[in-house]
């Protein structure tokens, strides 16, 4: 990385690049926001950390769902690690983190940390969540085809 924070090996993006991901990646924030807060009853904080713990949960798996090695099981994650992850306070985070234990969205996995369980994914509210963030991704997708958008920027 170079000192302000830049990838050295690849070359600068265009500033026409730039505007289509700012512009793309933005609608897509927003509605992810929207659509997570109406997920949690209006609660955008809620949201958020539903959603921290269940991408943390599920980092280790790849594209398909599982590992190399063939396991499909959420991955705990400590609540330091979510705050952390997202910026929020330690405190209000575990907070949170304690009512939707309490509600039945997360599940304690002793010291190792918390889990969202199948079964919170497949309440009426977080699967229409689900479905209305995979439309919102196929619309990306589809107009960055119809864009025939191809970032100039290598990955790394």
């Amino acid at each position: 990385m170079a000192e302000g924070g830049g990838a050295t090996t690849a070359p600068a993006a265009s500033f026409s690049d730039l505007q289509v991901a700012a512009r793309l990646g933005g609608e897509f924030f927003i509605r992810g926001i929207e659509i997570a807060a109406r997920a949690q009853g209006g609660d955008l904080l809620r949201g958020i950390i539903f959603t921290a713990i269940a991408v943390a949960n599920s980092e280790h798996l790849g594209a398909g769902g599982e590992t190399s090695g063939g396991a499909t099981e959420p991955r705990p994650v400590s609540v330091l690690a979510i705050s952390n992850s997202i910026g929020v306070p330690y405190e209000t985070t575990r907070r949170y983190v304690n009512m939707m234990v309490r509600d039945g969205q997360c599940v304690r996995h002793g010291r190792r940390g918390v889990v969202i369980p199948e079964e919170a994914f497949l309440k009426p509210g977080i699967l229409a969540a689900m479905q209305e963030t995979l439309a919102s991704f196929n619309r990306l997708a589809s107009t960055l085809r119809r864009l025939d958008y191809a970032p100039s920027v290598s990955r790394r």
